[in-house]
């Protein structure tokens, strides 16, 4: 049994990998042409009856005219094309003025085909008919077609040349717009054939020709001629050699390639020559029988209908070619020589009474479209449809396709779309909490635009009905469009997938029985695992690799050394400060320069001065005519530092492969998933310029600090440096608020005029979030006692301690005051005290239940109950709406810093319609999903369970007071992460970024400080 599988392995592997490229290229042949998805909305909108047919009736008397235009019409036919010959002095207008009458009298539309005998040589003469033409017709005549085939050499009355007729373009083109304002003017119909010259040029080459020429100012729609000659419609072939009606195709690519892709293509003439039905039969045009001439006319309206929605309008070749008999061109008539009806016309009759206005099809249709239907009030222009300010304000659009779209003018307003599909909520939509799904057309960057919404997709084949109901949005013409699509039923996901596995399967099994290959995978699979590590270390770069073995050089300035710690503090802090405030470029660079020296010698410095500077990013430094935050410059100075430090030392210390390992921890791993999935994120949002902007420095730097933090040798006084600096820099943000509040400056006011502390910030919200953050490591370090810290240190702590919890008290941040500390000082209890824990915690419990109680009926305590109107209900609406944005990008989110957008532009709630400018979810799940899809919350839960972990370990296991108090306290802080970020943010703000970053890494660094530094 062995042998025979190991035989028929190949077989069926070359079998399949055949299968597969058959599929794909049957695939591809198959859905060339149609336009995948919602059409683009700057394509022309098709005409809303895309049937026609050719007439020749100038010479006939006034009874046949009219006789024959009402027969037209009656049998479902918008258009009707008539070839006007001009010669000098010989146009008839007078039978011109009947015909034209008589169609607009019996309700068609007419495309009027200006020629004559010999054009080339009567430019300026016939440009003046042409003139004369539409300005004698204007009201009445709308589409004007030069000429008809120019390719042949029959029809151009010479050698045919694309530089002619683009020059004839060019020169006629104005005259009949400056006559008709309203003109659409056709390109000629482009013969089909297959010759390349001289006499007859290739219809393809012919267009391409065209537009090398210049020619695409010059017309508004082009024009093809897809006969189907001797097979139907749906032979697929397309090649520059076959003629079939798919050859449309190739000339709408050819006007793709050219950039002209938003005007459509009609057909000035198409059908299937049926030679019994001529007297005088041609084998120009092919042959098929009456039943396959009925049947290829029906399905080439449905193919233009369903797969091409930039084809125009479809003329049929003709009606009746003329009184003489012995025309060939009988073979295409719907009617015989007698007057009677042919089969095609009949069954035609049929089948548009059913379909040509019942249901839009797929393609750009315009907001007065037949097709939607209005309550009153609307207001319609070139602009679109305006919502009315007083009544319903309603839409009732029938399609047929499996998408639909809307296209619309969004801005700077406030207004909502309601939309349902067949009754049920569009499944593009989000959807509110009674069950409507709706739109929201208020633009996300609050410019004025036309674009298009997608509102359904994968619904079933057929027609559909879209209901819309508007709210408000008056006097900003809204409405400019509808776009529907229609997915090919030609579907080869399964089989695909099906011939691939047995593909993989059958190339499984044959590399598993090769012995030397088997073994091969096997030495690789080991050599791979053994190095894992390394390879991780050199693809993600060398910044942090070489954290052992750094020791400071003998030739060091002895000021710098780590005896003597508070020269290089006070000159670090004096250089930076020297930075910040001076007004002089120069002395700012050279203070720059100054503290790259200083980062370069004592790097642990530089982490305890970028601690410090986190909360004052708001507070950017001016260079350059560029705003600089102090905390991103001190990040990219100590990293430069660093890198100097590393590249000197590689240099002397001549390392081989092994000294560039680095052994990457768990949490070192989470958190470069968290970059990588943060980069990859950018992908996908719409807003780039903005995504770029937060992944540098929300993502970027602060991961760059968590490194520094892991590579630089740092000692048990240097994480506590680092810990005390952060703590300085929030007490700093606490005294600055209460001198503000002190002084009643700064301050924003709350409900019921109560005055909120702000500090340094926008918000009384971010005092909270911040401080939150550094309060409970201030808070565990003022546990410690003698002899591991001195009465003054444990002074400083109580009062550092002091002044930011009266600072979040002040700022009235609920998120801080009953989440996120009660939250910290419970682990500070549980992880301090132990089994003893129980009492303080009661303690604890019962002073915030007083507290609740005794402020129950402050506003801003009171507010969280109101279900219909306040915080709560707000919070609800969001967290529903980014629920919704969730849903719809469940694995890449919307993108960094691309939440206000897509909340804003897309998902908020009706409801929730105060207060569009929100950025954030306003809960750590619910932000990071959104943001970067479900993997990046599996990459924050990864860092959040590691570092859990590690902390525990530690807290249990160390022996050291200090460190062991300074892990509760980071602890307890990223407990205040998690507590507070539950009702608000949480990571994606630059100072909370770093502050997630420094917490993580300091506990990760607890686990391996280094101690020979500390004795040395």
């Amino acid at each position: 049994m062995r042998r025979v599988l190991i035989i028929l392995a190949p077989a069926v592997a070359l079998t399949s990998l055949i299968v597969i490229v058959v599929l794909l290229v049957q695939y591809r042949t198959h859905i060339r042409g149609h336009s995948l998805g919602l059409p683009n909305p700057n394509l022309d909108p098709r005409p809303s009856n895309m049937l026609g047919v050719n007439i020749e009736l100038l010479p006939e008397s006034p009874g046949t005219i009219d006789k024959t235009l009402n027969a037209i019409s009656n049998t479902g036919f918008g258009w009707v094309r008539q070839t006007f010959y001009w010669e000098p002095e010989k146009f008839d207008w007078v039978a011109t003025d009947r015909l034209i009458n008589f169609v607009i009298e019996n309700n068609l539309q007419i495309i009027a085909v200006l020629t004559s005998s010999n054009i080339p040589d009567q430019t300026n003469k016939f440009a003046q008919f042409a003139y004369e033409f539409a300005d004698r017709y204007s009201d009445q005549v709308d589409t004007y077609q030069l000429g008809d085939e120019p390719n042949l050499i029959s029809a151009w009355g010479r050698t045919p040349s694309a530089v002619e007729y683009s020059n004839l373009l060019a020169t006629i083109y104005p005259l009949i717009h400056q006559a008709d304002t309203n003109a659409t003017v056709l390109m000629a119909g482009l013969a089909p054939t297959t010759e390349n010259g001289p006499e007859n040029i290739n219809d393809i080459l012919y267009l391409r020709q065209l537009y090398a020429s210049g020619a695409k100012e010059y017309f508004d729609a082009a024009s093809g001629k897809p006969y189907g000659f001797n097979t139907g419609p749906n032979d697929r072939r397309l090649s520059n050699s076959i003629l079939n009606f798919s050859r449309f195709i190739l000339l709408r690519e050819e006007m793709e390639k050219a950039g002209d892709s938003s005007k459509l293509l009609w057909a000035s003439q198409f059908g299937w020559y049926d030679p019994s039905a001529a007297a005088n039969p041609q084998t120009t045009w092919g042959a098929v029988s009456d039943e396959q001439q009925t049947n290829f006319t029906i399905a080439a309206i449905e193919r233009a209908r369903g797969e091409w929605p930039w084809a125009g309008v479809l003329v049929l070749d003709n009606y009746y070619p003329g009184i003489d008999i012995h025309n060939p061109r009988w073979g295409f008539a719907l009617t015989t020589p007698t007057g009677a009806n042919g089969k095609t016309i009949t069954d035609l009759k049929n089948y548009l009474s059913v379909y040509q206005l019942s249901a839009a099809p797929h393609g750009i249709h315009p907001a007065a479209s037949p097709y939607a239907q209005y309550s009153d009030g609307w207001s319609f222009s070139n602009l679109g449809a305006d919502i009315p300010q007083i009544g319903d304000s309603n839409i009732t659009f029938t399609f047929e396709g499996s998408e639909f779209g809307l296209i619309v003018r969004r801005g700077n307003y406030r207004a909502t779309l309601y939309v349902e599909i067949d009754s049920e909520p569009a499944n593009l939509l989000p959807i509110t909490q009674k069950g409507e799904s709706y739109q929201i057309l208020t633009a996300p960057d609050l410019s004025t635009h036309v674009e298009l919404i997608p509102i359904a997709n994968n619904l079933k084949p057929g027609k559909h009905i879209a209901k819309i109901r508007a709210d408000r949005g008056w006097n900003q013409w809204a409405i400019v469009g509808f776009s529907v699509g229609n997915e090919p039923a030609y579907d080869i996901t399964f089989i695909t997938l099906g011939a691939l596995f047995l593909f993989l399967a059958a190339c499984g099994y044959m590399i598993y029985n090769l012995k030397s290959v088997r073994t091969f995978l096997n030495d690789m699979i080991m050599y791979f695992t053994n190095r894992v590590n390394m390879l991780i270390t050199l693809c993600l770069g060398t910044v942090f690799w070489i954290s052992a073995g750094m020791t400071w050089g003998q030739n060091l300035p002895q000021l710098f050394v780590r005896q003597n710690e508070f020269v290089p503090l006070a000159v670090t802090t004096i250089s930076a400060l020297a930075y910040y405030v001076s007004p002089w470029l120069l002395l700012s660079l050279l203070s720059l320069t100054a503290l790259l020296i200083l980062f370069y010698l004592r790097p642990d410095v530089a982490l305890a001065m970028i601690a410090l500077v986190i909360p004052f990013y708001l507070y950017p430094k001016p260079m350059f005519e560029r705003m600089f935050s102090t905390t991103e410059v001190f990040t990219l100075l100590a990293t430069a530092a660093v890198l100097m430090r590393n590249i000197i030392n590689l240099s002397s210390l001549s390392p081989d492969i092994s000294s560039f390992r680095l052994r990457l921890s768990s949490l070192d791993k989470a958190v470069l998933t968290f970059a990588t999935l943060s980069l990859i994120s950018i992908l996908s949002a719409n807003e780039l310029g903005a995504a770029i902007t937060e992944f540098r420095v929300i993502v970027l730097e602060p991961v760059l600090f968590y490194l520094l933090v892991r590579v630089i040798p740092l000692t048990r006084t240097d994480l506590v440096r680092i810990s005390d600096y952060f703590v300085i820099g929030a007490f700093l943000v606490a005294i600055i608020g209460l001198i503000q509040y002190t002084l009643g400056i700064n301050l924003i006011a709350a409900e019921d005029g109560v005055l909120r502390l702000r500090s340094i910030f926008g918000s009384p919200n971010n005092v909270g979030l911040y401080l939150g953050r550094a309060l409970p490591l201030a808070i565990a370090m003022s546990l410690l006692s003698q002899p591991y810290i001195s009465k003054l240190r444990r002074a400083a702590y109580i009062v550092a301690s002091i002044c930011m919890f009266v600072a979040i008290l002040l700022s009235f941040s609920r998120g801080a005051l009953l989440l996120g500390i009660p939250a910290a000082l419970t682990a500070i209890i549980f992880y301090y005290k132990g089994k003893r824990a129980i009492r303080p915690f009661l303690v604890l419990l019962a002073v915030t239940c007083t507290i609740l109680i005794v402020f129950s009926s402050h506003p801003r305590i009171a507010s969280l109950t109101d279900q219909t109107h306040g915080p709560t209900f707000f919070r609800m609406n969001l967290w529903n709406s980014t629920i919704n944005m969730i849903a719809d990008s469940p694995i890449t989110g919307v993108g960094l810093d691309n939440f206000l957008y897509s909340y804003r532009g897309k998902y908020i709630s009706p409801d929730a319609w105060q207060d569009p400018n929100i950025s954030h979810a306003h809960n750590v799940i619910l932000d990071f999903s959104a943001r970067l899809g479900l993997p990046g919350l599996a990459s924050i839960m990864w860092i959040l369970y590691t570092f859990f972990k590690t902390a525990n370990r530690t807290i249990s296991t160390t022996m050291d007071p200090k460190l062991r108090l300074l892990t509760i306290g980071l602890t307890a802080s990223m407990i205040n992460f998690i507590a507070h970020g539950l009702v608000d943010a949480s990571y994606w703000f630059i100072d909370l970024a770093f502050a997630f970053m420094l917490t993580i890494s300091i506990i990760q660094r607890i686990t391996n400080v280094d101690d020979h530094a500390e004795s040395t």
